[in-house]
């Protein structure tokens, strides 16, 4: 038996760790194989910080199309969040838009700037006393981008790039671009720009071509306005990345183009970068039906209001409906193009800026071709089974409005269906898609579910206690607080015979062991064979909050 075979038997069970020792040292081959892999026996553990689990690099080469394709180059939002005058997150910004009568929100950011604490941002005390409010507002902003695409956890960390740098996330913002992609861990390149009202646009221009030229995976391109509280992020990867991984793809991105008209005005500048966009991206001007324009009142040097031109954008190519504007005192629905050889021409939307004595900025938004090979389901994703859901957040409070806030999430999906706005997804797809999009942090919640309308029930039944002992009906909800670690945790971070027990149980579905694990620090959010298996399901980012008055 050699080295490879007494490490795969090692691997699937069928070798103890004794066994493959002595006969990787060169014992006698002996021993005999169980029949089948034994079933862990769970002792008693007390708490361990949680730890980076061992993860699979995300394939990204072999998923781009061929450089001759016409959508070679183009990019995909994947991500879209951010906190609105009058709204918080895009459905709420969307609702808004949709009664707003061509009138702009002017109504306060709600929970302000103070209700982003150090907590949820992952900041230490002494860093947070050093970021001000707007990189504060980024960084609350980058992670509930992040969670909502479905990259805060093990898929981050198998997200790779062309040079084979895990978490290859660009970031790209106004301001505290390095010290964001610090705190989260980012391993692209981190930029801030600064071109005046087009700088969001400027900086998706860039985060573009540093995908385009391999030296991130992923980019996230971020601005914020501190005197209001409001904050916009979007993540891109490739186009073809992002079907290859089963992203929610909201708009696709051809091209875009940046100018300055130097001395004075330049009049023609904007049409010619118009022009140059519109030809990068294979589109004739006849086809873009919307124009989003980005420069106007409330325009910072961040750039914020072009960060709302593009969410515009982005929600009326989704929704196929034209929100109010000028000359369109009311929604209307947004109907497609005529080819002239027959069949339908995509939306599409230009957005721009064009400040006086600043740089213009351009980009094209589109709307996305159906998927021609979409990822499979996840196994076990119809299965009527019963399914492990875990949650965690930085306080009790964050962990509480996190569980209402799916709760609702789920309750309204059960209510309300149609174009843009999808039923209540599987039960197996909430379960898998909290396991890999989410990180593991210090507050955490188990509880086993049966459907999706037990699982919220039981969710918002957690969260109404507020810290009661009463149970809620239902399936119990387990919960734990580990903030303050023991002093001799289980040494348990990083061996690859932790990682090989976990996804026994995973595969083995003993859910009362993992709970028990989870509870006690252990990550096992990113274990089993089912790892980053499935298409992307899009939930509803954690609170940004805590609830109520509870830390």
């Amino acid at each position: 038996m050699d080295s490879l075979e007494i490490l795969t038997r090692f691997k699937d069970g069928t070798l103890e760790r004794r066994q493959a020792l002595e006969l990787l040292a060169g014992a006698p081959d002996t021993l005999e194989a169980p029949d089948a892999p034994a079933v862990p026996r769970v002792l008693p553990v007390p708490s361990v910080a949680p730890a980076a689990p061992a993860v699979r690099p995300e394939p990204l080469a072999s998923a781009d199309p061929p450089a001759d394709s016409p959508s070679a180059g183009w990019c995909a939002v994947v991500g879209l969040q951010g906190r609105w005058p009058g709204a918080d997150g895009p459905e709420a910004f969307w609702e808004a838009e949709l009664r707003a009568r061509g009138a702009a929100v002017r109504e306060s950011v709600p929970g302000g700037v103070d209700a982003v604490g150090p907590e949820r941002v992952g900041a230490n005390p002494g860093e947070a006393a050093r970021m001000d409010s707007r990189e504060r507002l980024l960084l609350s902003g980058a992670r509930q981008v992040l969670e909502g695409a479905g990259y805060a956890g093990a898929r981050l960390d198998a997200l790779t790039g062309p040079d084979g740098e895990r978490r290859s996330v660009g970031v790209f913002t106004a301001a505290g671009a390095a010290r964001l992609s610090r705190i989260l861990d980012l391993r692209g390149p981190s930029q801030d720009i600064d071109t005046g009202p087009s700088s969001f646009l400027t900086a998706l221009h860039l985060a573009l071509g540093a995908l385009r030229a391999g030296e991130c995976a992923a980019a996230l391109v971020a601005a914020t306005e501190p005197g209001a509280g409001g904050t916009t992020a979007v993540l891109l990867k490739p186009l073809g990345a992002a079907r290859a991984a089963g992203d929610v793809v909201h708009a696709v991105v051809p091209a875009s183009a940046v100018g300055h008209p130097g001395r004075g005005a330049h009049p023609a500048l904007r049409d010619r970068l118009r022009r140059r966009a519109l030809r990068a991206a294979g589109t004739p001007a006849a086809q873009v039906q919307v124009e989003e324009d980005g420069y106007g009142a409330g325009a910072g040097g961040a750039g914020q209001a072009a960060a709302t031109a593009l969410t515009r954008a982005v929600l009326q190519l989704r929704h196929a409906t034209l929100l109010p504007g000028p000359g369109r005192p009311r929604p209307a629905v947004w109907e497609a193009g005529r080819a002239p050889e027959g069949g339908t021409l995509p939306r599409t939307v230009l957005v721009g800026v064009h400040a006086p004595d600043a740089q213009h900025a351009v980009v094209v938004l589109r709307e996305p071709d159906p998927d021609p090979s979409p990822v499979a389901r996840a196994p076990g994703e119809d299965d009527g089974g019963p399914h492990l859901v875990l949650l965690s957040a930085a306080t009790p409070g964050h962990l509480a409005a996190t569980a209402e806030r799916l709760a609702a999430w789920l309750t309204d999906r059960e209510r309300v269906t149609g174009r843009g706005t999808p039923g209540v997804p599987a039960l197996a797809a909430v379960a898998r898609e909290l396991r890999l999009g989410r990180a593991a942090l210090e507050c955490r919640l188990a509880l086993v579910a049966y459907d999706t309308s037990q699982l919220a029930a039981a969710l918002a039944a957690f969260a109404a206690r507020s810290g009661s002992e009463d149970p809620p009906d239902g399936p119990p909800v387990h919960s734990a607080d580990l903030r303050d670690p023991p002093a001799e945790p289980l040494l348990l971070a990083g061996l690859p015979e932790t990682r090989a027990y976990v996804d026994a149980l995973w595969e083995g579905r003993r859910f009362e062991q993992l709970i028990r694990l989870w509870l006690a620090g252990v990550d096992v959010l990113g274990a089993g064979r089912t790892h980053l298996v499935g298409p992307v399901t899009e939930l509803p980012p954690s609170a940004a909050w805590p609830r109520g008055a509870q830390t």
